[in-house]
């Protein structure tokens, strides 16, 4: 019988780290550094993502991929809030046709699958989904989370999501199929992390100016060789996943992109306006979660469980920080919305060792028995 039980979450001991006096990062994040003020150094480099370029600008970008007749651009599409927010911008604001691109790997969820269609539904916007070899995509999933599971490294959990990346393939091969060169994704200037690839021992690199940095070959080179060291430690990576690994990472950061522009470069995110905006579609929100952010992502419950249970804080204490310093939510409530967005969602959960099939309790045992970076 599979036990909800087991699933921790000991608030009064994460209550006790030490956290930066104006975000929300803890002492266990990478790379942190805090003032005599108790202001952290993520706070001191950052610089202001939410301030937009000129609408004008975009349209002038895109006037001449405008068309009389068929349709005119692409959106990158998961179903996610930010992606279906996006295209309501490409269609009602913008006023362009689009087509939208999905590539199922086999980790969208149920309730991903059913916002996507819902939303393009009710815009009317033809919907183009890239199956991957799902069976095998999944098998990769598993020997790799057996293998973390085997000698445990929070550097490493970023592995688990290594089959997505050849999401970045398939966009080039949808343009020349249906002749649209335009493409406009909806990435969230508020998800920066630096945590994931900080404990693989990535320094932060906080000049960096675009909301998604695709990086470049040095800094790629970096990251791999840090990677490379941790799998060395763990022989166990060296298995059927690798080459799926790491050709998805090079269309992911080193193929070039053309005709690629970002919406929330020119449109301001506020969290307020899009979740009243995906109301008026009807879209739906997990019964495991009040928060909205990652829902229709299968693999996001298990790898922020496992940060909650040996660092204390997830990515949404990162997305809540990032909030913070631009003015768009008050520390104290950003530290309760925290509290329950950290909270294990054990139906995801159950939904994501079902697929795997892998045991749901020996799994969250191991995980808990991991040594902790806090007191």
């Amino acid at each position: 019988m599979i036990k909800e039980s087991l699933l921790e979450y000991d608030i009064d001991r994460i209550k006790l780290l030490r956290r930066c006096k104006k975000c929300l990062l803890p002492e266990t994040f990478p790379f942190i550094e805090y003032d005599d003020f108790g202001v952290c150094n993520y706070c001191h480099n950052h610089k202001l993502r939410s301030t937009s370029r000129p609408k004008k600008e975009l349209s002038n970008i895109i006037k001449p991929y405008r068309r009389e007749n068929g349709n005119e651009c692409i959106v990158p599409f998961s179903g996610g809030r930010d992606s279906c927010y996006g295209l309501h911008l490409v269609v009602n604001e913008l006023k362009m046709r689009p087509i939208t691109y999905t590539y199922d790997w086999g980790m969208i969820t149920p309730l991903g699958y059913n916002n996507a269609t819902q939303i393009c539904n009710k815009l009317g916007v033809e919907r183009i989904i890239v199956k991957a070899d799902i069976a095998k995509k999944i098998r990769n999933i598993s020997i790799n989370l057996k293998a973390w599971l085997k000698s445990p490294d929070l550097g490493m959990v970023s592995i688990l999501t290594a089959g997505d990346k050849h999401f970045f393939q398939h966009i080039e091969r949808i343009k020349k199929l249906t002749n649209i060169k335009l493409n406009l994704w909806s990435f969230n200037p508020f998800e920066v992390t630096y945590f994931k690839a900080g404990f693989l021992g990535v320094k932060p690199k906080f000049k960096e100016k675009e909301i998604y940095s695709l990086g470049g070959i040095r800094k790629q080179l970096n990251y791999q060789c840090l990677r490379l060291m941790a799998m060395i430690k763990n022989p166990r990576y060296f298995n059927k996943s690798l080459w799926d690994t790491l050709s998805g990472e090079y269309y992911r950061s080193l193929a070039e992109k053309k005709d690629c522009y970002h919406i929330f470069d020119y449109w301001l995110w506020d969290e307020k306006i899009v979740e009243s905006t995906l109301d008026s579609y009807n879209w739906e929100r997990a019964e495991d979660t009040n928060a909205t952010w990652r829902v229709g992502d299968g693999t996001a419950a298990l790898y922020n469980y496992i940060y909650f249970i040996v660092a204390g804080f997830t990515e949404h204490d990162t997305f809540r920080s990032n909030q913070i310093r631009e003015g768009e939510i008050t520390r104290e409530r950003a530290l309760k919305l925290i509290e329950e967005e950290n909270r294990p969602r054990f139906q995801s959960l159950r939904w994501y060792f079902n697929i795997l099939e892998i045991d749901f309790n020996s799994t969250i045992k191991k995980i808990n028995k991991i040594p902790k970076l806090y007191n």
